[in-house]
């Protein structure tokens, strides 16, 4: 019988210089494409945060200490917000509800809630730094087409604001005798410019950092999610929260 002659199998082999030319192609293009900034939805002329609903990362620094968390912030115009604080285990840690100068703090899991005015919110723990909030939110517009450098304003108590404007129009930061805001990293939420990051800083020392993911503006926001339910509570004047 004729032997049978079966052909050595063909290997293909890519030599070592082919292969870092691939290498060093495919960093190119990923390194091309990361280069690319994503681009922003334009700003609308005029637009305003009238509601807003985000995910939020917040530092409190005080001569006290500091402290810091997760949660979500609800926000209505022109005075009316709601700061949920949740423990790493994603319960609800503390409420914080703000109508005018009324605030209302809530500790779920004592089954207690402090109110009163803003001004008796206890200095540990920086919580008197919210009597900033409406002042770092409100008075002063996010964006002004056309304005760069600085514009001067004094408020019906007298106080007076210097607001600090980019070359697009964006507030940068803001200074009062009471303290200092800073804003970053402008976002557009449907056309309304916003910030990513605002922090901002009194007089006593407190320093707050807000971080915001994926925020909601001038969306519909109803009035039970900024209005406290004290139902089953112990409620108690603000004035007596100490140590909790």
């Amino acid at each position: 019988m004729m032997p049978i002659f079966i052909p050595p199998c063909r290997r293909h082999f890519t030599k070592p210089s082919s292969l870092f030319a691939l290498l060093a192609v495919l960093i190119f293009i990923t390194a091309g494409c990361a280069a690319v900034p994503r681009p922003r939805e334009p700003f609308t002329p005029g637009a305003t945060v009238e509601t807003l609903a985000a995910s939020v990362s917040l530092s409190v620094k005080s001569p006290e200490g500091s402290s810091g968390g997760t949660g979500y912030l609800l926000y209505r115009h022109p005075d009316r917000f709601h700061l949920v604080m949740l423990t790493p285990f994603g319960s609800t840690a503390l409420e914080f509800f703000a109508r005018g100068d009324r605030v209302t703090v809530i500790f779920p899991s004592k089954g207690v809630a402090f109110a009163g005015a803003i001004k008796d919110l206890p200095a540990k723990g920086g919580l008197q730094g919210w009597q900033m909030m409406r002042w770092v939110i409100e008075e002063d517009p996010l964006f002004v087409p056309g304005t760069a450098g600085t514009v001067e304003r004094t408020d019906d108590k007298g106080r007076e604001t210097v607001a600090r404007y980019d070359g697009e129009g964006l507030l940068q930061s803001k200074t009062s005798e009471d303290g200092k805001a800073v804003y970053r990293d402008y976002l557009s939420a449907g056309g309304v410019p916003f910030p990513s990051v605002i922090e901002f800083s009194d007089n006593q020392g407190v320093e707050v950092k807000i971080s915001f993911d994926e925020p909601e503006v001038n969306g519909p926001i109803d009035d039970s999610s900024l209005t406290p339910n004290l139902e089953g509570l112990t409620l108690l004047p603000l004035q007596s929260m100490v140590g909790n």
